[in-house]
């Protein structure tokens, strides 16, 4: 195990905290959102989903019947963070310069009390989950041992280069908690090796209420953990560059 602590130059593609409300919101909700804006997050689209219908009979068909509003997406100016605002929930992502926990927590929060104001009756919510992408860069033909503490292992009797590799666990925790890790590689042009390591925990089946003080100490457990299977998968060698 490493040492716990917040890294200068953090590895994140991305880091996000998801919301998803018990029972959807109707579409007129998202439309009346239309003239809506956040601070800090001057640029604006919309998200659309697809409807479908199944025809029975031989064959069976599926036949896309249209599209409805489904929510928001808000960036900011420099498209680092993003708001999205949906029928079922939100998400508020930072996708690069990423500060610290307290920076997403509390931006995210700001973004579901912009969504709770405009609910207009109370929201109930049924998944939680916290989600870091990290990708991680290694000197080209390393032994992946030196800087993942799980990583793949390859049979001694079989050829011992590995060229490619995805790894995915699932750990379940106390109060209906899970994480899932992957670990896998990822293809580049330039000298040198390049793993991902995507670690998502999450609640859900819950019944915790949106304005609820219990729904921000749950996300606050979420960090404790990501941060322990964060610095137990990688070596102090694997940090280095990120110190």
């Amino acid at each position: 195990m490493t040492n716990q602590r917040q890294l200068t130059h953090p590895p994140l593609k991305e880091a996000l905290i998801d919301i998803q409300l018990a029972e959807p919101l109707p579409v007129e909700f998202v439309e009346g959102l239309e003239k809506e804006m956040i601070e800090g997050l001057n640029r604006k689209q919309n998200i659309r989903a697809g409807t479908f219908e199944l025809k029975m009979g031989e064959p069976q068909e599926v036949v896309k019947r249209g599209e409805e509003l489904h929510g928001w997406r808000y960036e900011s100016a420099d498209g680092s963070r993003v708001a999205q605002i949906k029928r079922n929930g939100i998400t508020y992502s930072i996708l690069r310069d990423y500060k610290d926990w307290p920076e997403i927590r509390d931006a995210t929060r700001r973004v579901w009390e912009f969504y709770l104001g405009r609910v207009g009756r109370p929201a109930t919510v049924a998944r939680v989950a916290a989600r870091y992408i990290n990708v991680l860069e290694f000197p080209p033909s390393v032994e992946l041992n030196d800087y993942l503490t799980a990583a793949p292992q390859i049979p001694k009797e079989l050829p011992q280069t590995l060229e490619n590799f995805l790894q995915r666990v699932v750990i379940p925790y106390q109060g209906n908690i899970h994480a899932i890790i992957t670990q896998a590689l990822e293809a580049t042009s330039q000298p040198g090796t390049r793993v991902i390591l995507d670690i998502d925990v999450f609640a859900q089946q819950l019944t915790v209420q949106g304005e609820s003080p219990d729904l921000w100490n749950l996300v606050d457990t979420f960090r404790n953990i990501k941060n322990t299977i964060f610095f137990n998968s990688v070596t102090e060698a694997a940090l280095e560059a990120y110190a």
